[in-house]
């Protein structure tokens, strides 16, 4: 059956339309990276700006297979990995740029059902292996890193440890979120309550104290007054489009914690370890109210 005509719709067009029908945040995040990145690609090998590449180009099974083949050698990367400007991408990378291409291909009625190299999952810590980890980290500041930087990092595992949860769950956490004076200190994911080790304890604290410190001199500058985004950036960030770098103190992006998180781990451990495998293999039985 012939494939149905398509209106010479600029892709970026699309790409909005697409992205605007996705509920979760974290999925919207990663699906316009990719598809973005496609778009990027297809203008440069056709030599055209990317606002003149159209719906048409994205849904192209052979644009679709290059741009897959060429992202894998590590061809797209945009931000060095760990073995240079061309690592090769990792197999849960290519099967999210896998699946971003197919759903939005579905979306426009025009299913390129690509198939995604299977999915492959890092080994998780033992609880036992998780908090000697933690108290590692937490008691050795390393050469080269901010110290903020490091309380932040070291925070976000005490808590992905305490918790179970990754990153895309923990990313939105509020100050709110954290009860530390009660006698057994607990914190808050989504909607359950789960109790602290006084290993986290400490390190929430000491991150706490560092956030207030970095958004002391926001209270007069935001509207809003204080920063309630449990994660802010701990330096300034770069200047842009000729306005000034923006002040540390923000909130912060999920791949500034994911890099964070990759430098502590790399450095201190002397390999990186994943939010991820910090979570326990069951989930931590959260608390009553």
């Amino acid at each position: 059956m012939p494939k149905p005509p398509l209106l010479p719709l600029a892709a970026v067009t699309t790409v909005t339309a697409f992205l605007e029908t996705l509920r979760a945040e974290s999925t919207r995040r990663q699906r316009r990276a990719f598809l973005t990145e496609y778009t990027a690609w297809v203008a440069g090998r056709n030599g055209t700006a990317v606002t003149d590449v159209t719906t048409e180009d994205l849904l192209d099974e052979d644009n679709a297979l290059a741009w897959l083949a060429d992202a894998q050698r590590g061809l797209t990367r945009r931000r060095p990995g760990l073995e240079g400007p061309t690592t090769r991408a990792s197999v849960n990378s290519m099967a999210a740029r896998t699946s971003a291409l197919n759903t939005f291909s579905r979306h426009c009625g025009r299913p390129l059902e690509l198939q995604p190299p299977p999915a492959q999952f890092a080994n998780r810590l033992t609880p036992t292996e998780a908090h000697r980890t933690l108290r590692l980290l937490s008691g050795h500041h390393p050469a080269g890193m901010l110290e903020a930087t490091w309380r932040r990092s070291v925070a976000l595992i005490a808590l992905a440890i305490c918790t179970g949860h990754g990153m895309s769950a923990l990313h939105p956490m509020r100050l709110p979120d954290l009860d530390l004076d009660r006698p057994l200190p607990r914190a808050r994911v989504g909607t359950e309550w789960y109790p602290l080790d006084t290993v986290s304890r400490h390190a929430l604290a000491h991150w706490k104290d560092t956030h207030r410190a970095l958004t002391a001199g926001h209270l007069r500058t935001l509207k809003g007054g204080n920063v309630e985004h449990l994660w802010v950036t701990t330096a300034p960030g770069r200047p842009r489009d000729g306005r000034p770098a923006p002040p540390a103190g923000l909130p912060a992006a999920v791949r500034t914690l994911e890099s964070a998180h990759r430098k502590l781990t790399s450095t201190a451990l002397g390999t990186p370890l994943l939010l991820e495998q910090f979570c326990a293999t069951e989930d931590p039985t959260p608390q009553n109210d």
